[in-house]
């Protein structure tokens, strides 16, 4: 078990990092604490739900691997479970983060490094004004900044279905793996902000009761992000689905043309190889076999039936003449916010307080 504290005493402006040894001097003092502690061993729990009297059923959660977010209501603290952002062997995944809020006491629980809590232990020394009103803000902006950790994500994943997009295009088989990698990573995010954006509202319903103002106002924002999280994910997973349609229209496609090239090229050289059959027959007697321009004459009739087997697929649509040069510029929709307004007219309505006008004559 690994323990590291950040202090402020009163009259004091920013958390500073403290010795645990006086952790029992800062708590009598008034101070307000943050205690981070990386464990997920049952006997070091025990030891801490003892000395912080936490609720026995709290540990036990903290103690169960792969705890929904929740939240549980006691008598003088309060303890939740929420999920941060992480990666694990270049997969993206989720980690448990327990926490036990007091007035003056904010103790969070681990068992790996997790970024947003990284970024706030040291912004909260750097910053006063994070934590000025205790421990329920402090546990506050951690949820919003945990948050704010998966709207970077959305980024990435509208990054990701933009090339994917244009290589399913192409029908790339590649993108098959890449999409199903995505639509998994997708769903284990989901599974869980789900259930941690109703934690979060269910704070804020009882933030009366249990958080301060302040605390309450920053839950407000840490909702809408995990919303607008969550919205933004189902419809990631929608364009997922449309980009996976898109590589399969494309697939099918070049299938198609390169099955109508190949019967095109089977029904030109079918005739062409009856004629050479019915010369390569070891008979005599056959037109133009005794003559020395027999042969020019064959393979001019063949050449001539080629081009024209050609012509004519061409003109009925089956196959297409190449075509050289720069590809044609695909043209967005950008150019109709760049128009200027057309003018209008205001269509004058008489209101009931004044009269109808007279048009004059």
């Amino acid at each position: 078990m690994s323990y590291r504290l950040l202090a402020r005493s009163p009259g004091e402006e920013g958390l500073v990092p403290a010795e645990l040894d006086r952790f029992d001097g800062h708590a009598d003092a008034g101070a307000l604490l943050w205690l981070d502690v990386s464990t997920r061993d049952p006997e070091e729990m025990d030891q801490l739900g003892q000395r912080f009297e936490f609720d026995p059923a709290a540990i036990e959660d903290v103690i169960d691997v792969e705890q929904l977010p929740k939240f549980e209501i006691y008598d003088d603290h309060i303890f939740v479970v929420l999920h941060a952002l992480i990666s694990d062997d270049d997969r993206l995944d989720t980690h448990e983060v327990d926490c036990f809020v007091r007035p003056n006491l904010l103790v969070t629980v681990r068992s790996a490094p997790v970024a947003g809590l990284e970024w706030l232990w040291q912004a909260v020394q750097t910053h006063p004004h994070l934590a000025e009103h205790g421990a329920e803000e402090l546990f506050a902006q951690l949820t919003e900044v945990m948050g704010r950790r998966y709207l970077e994500l959305l980024d990435e994943f509208d990054t990701r279905i933009d090339e994917l997009s244009d290589r399913a295009l192409e029908a790339d088989q590649r993108v098959l793996a890449e999409i199903q990698l995505l639509r998994r990573e997708e769903a284990t995010i989901r599974r869980m902000l789900g259930p941690q954006r109703r934690v979060i509202a269910g704070l804020r319903a009882n933030a009366q009761a249990i958080l301060d103002r302040e605390a309450n106002r920053i839950l407000i924002d840490s909702y809408d992000i995990h919303n607008l999280v969550v919205e933004s994910l189902a419809a990631t997973r929608g364009l997922l689905t449309d980009t996976l349609d898109t590589y399969r229209g494309a697939s099918a496609e070049r299938q198609a043309s390169a099955t109508t090239v190949l019967t095109v090229y089977a029904a030109i050289l079918l005739p062409l190889s009856l004629i050479t059959s019915w010369y390569g027959m070891n008979v005599g007697n056959l037109p133009g076999s005794s003559n020395s321009w027999g042969w020019m004459a064959v393979t001019g009739v063949m050449l001539a039936f080629a081009v024209g087997s050609w012509i004519v697929f061409v003109k009925a649509g089956l196959v297409h003449w190449p075509r050289f040069g720069p590809r044609p510029i695909v043209r967005s929709l950008s150019a109709v916010a760049r128009a200027p307004v057309r003018p209008f007219t205001m269509l004058w309505r008489p209101s009931k307080q004044e009269p109808d006008r007279q048009e004059k004559p």
